[in-house]
């Protein structure tokens, strides 16, 4: 049943908090155009709290120098009958922990290039986020201190969005944390956070354990008891996301334990340097379009029983080649060139295998070519006309010169 809160139609609810809650609403431009937003409401109990009351107002003043494709977008926040509110982008779409617990039910492991290119998207909007100045051009050093798979969601068009700045911290914020209280979650909190050092880097460890967990299709730090995690964040092994999952290289795994360095002179130093060397990676292997993302992740959620572990790397394959078949007409060889990318050496190596070293032509073309190509089209024309070319010489020859006598 919808719900009229000032300029707002509220329809369903998207989520509930400690402080707050999250409802689908609706309302209209200046222009009259009808908008969608996230519609976020501070519980009335909460608002008498000063510190969580500010806590959520700064939330709101910070939204305004955050303009990034890679952050949800604020609209307008204020208070309405006593009641304080922001309005955000309405992001359709999982976000990281539905899909991880989707893939996790009925996929598999999620392909390497779907994890690539959502960590570089991370990495772009901590990037602009710790880097944003005030209208004076003072840098606000702001840390996010909340990157988890609940804040990040993936768009139906393919966009990484950053989500919930509820927590995060800038130089220049009025709020203050009560001695001893750590913000954020907990498997995902830098060991130096805990003994009370904050910069960007706290950031950048925990990307490091999000991708290390999409990698590996399991928890890094998980345990039931907090204290308990709190202790294997400060001094747990970490081991190389390859050890659960063979398909991660040698330079993935160095990135992902880079971010995971406990000493934070020792980890990436900036969003921009991590990204850079995802994307790098990325190179190497398959960069996805949007549009490739998106068609994988509908594929997952429409999945509703166990596959094969390989089931997801064998559908992005598909959906990948199905956009690269390149039809080459007005040659004298018509041919049809599939691109077969590389996004699994080890699966390209079996596929490899399959073919029992067929010649070149069938390798590329992976498991569409289980036997040697034939010869084109064009080549058994040109035999045939050789052959009729020699029939009809031979032909004239007898006409004019009679059939020889042996």
């Amino acid at each position: 049943m919808s719900e009229q809160f000032g300029s707002y139609v509220i329809h369903d609810e998207l989520g509930v908090g400690g402080m707050a809650t999250v409802h689908l609403a609706e309302s209209r431009t200046k222009g009259g155009v009808l908008r969608r937003v996230a519609l976020k409401r501070l519980f009335s109990h909460i608002a008498d709290i000063p510190e969580l009351r500010e806590s959520f107002i700064h939330e709101a003043r910070l939204a305004r120098y955050l303009r990034h494709p890679n952050i949800a977008q604020v609209y307008e926040y204020g208070r309405y009958r006593g009641v304080y509110f922001i309005a955000f982008e309405f992001v359709p779409g999982p976000t990281m922990q539905q899909l991880a617990r989707q893939c996790d039910a009925h996929v598999g492991p999620i392909p390497i290039p779907v994890i690539l290119a959502i960590g570089r998207q991370i990495c772009d909007a901590l990037d602009h986020a710790h880097n944003i100045r005030d209208e004076h051009g003072q840098p606000l050093g702001v840390v996010h201190r909340d990157v988890s798979p609940q804040n990040l969601i993936v768009s139906n068009s393919g966009v990484v969005k950053l989500i919930d700045f509820g927590l995060a911290k800038a130089k220049q914020s009025s709020v203050h944390s009560q001695a001893g209280i750590i913000k954020g979650k907990l498997g995902y909190v830098a060991p130096e956070y805990l003994a009370g050092k904050l910069d960007a880097r706290c950031d950048l460890w925990a990307v490091g354990v999000v991708l290390h967990e999409l990698l590996t299709n399991r928890r890094l730090f998980d345990f039931d008891d907090d204290r308990a995690i709190l202790e294997r964040v400060r001094s747990a092994p970490v081991s190389p996301p390859s050890r659960f999952n063979p398909e991660v290289s040698v330079g993935l795994d160095e990135i992902v334990l880079t971010a995971l360095q406990r000493d934070p002179a020792r980890r990436w130093q900036s969003a921009a340097t991590m990204g850079s060397a995802l994307t790098a990676h990325a190179k190497q292997t398959r960069e996805l379009t949007p549009s490739q993302l998106v068609a994988w992740i509908e594929w997952a959620f429409s999945q509703k029983k166990r596959l094969r572990e390989d089931s997801g790397v064998s559908a992005l394959i598909d959906i990948v080649e199905s956009g690269q078949i390149e039809e080459v007409e007005d040659q004298e060889e018509a041919t049809v060139a599939i691109r077969l990318p590389s996004i699994s050496a080890a699966m390209m190596e079996r596929r490899r295998e399959s073919v029992a070293m067929a010649p070149v032509g069938a390798a590329m073309l992976g498991r569409h070519a289980a036997m040697p190509s034939a010869p084109s089209q064009s080549r058994i024309w040109l035999w045939i006309a050789i052959a009729l070319l020699v029939v009809a010489a031979g032909a004239v020859a007898i006409a004019k010169f009679g059939v020889p006598d042996y």
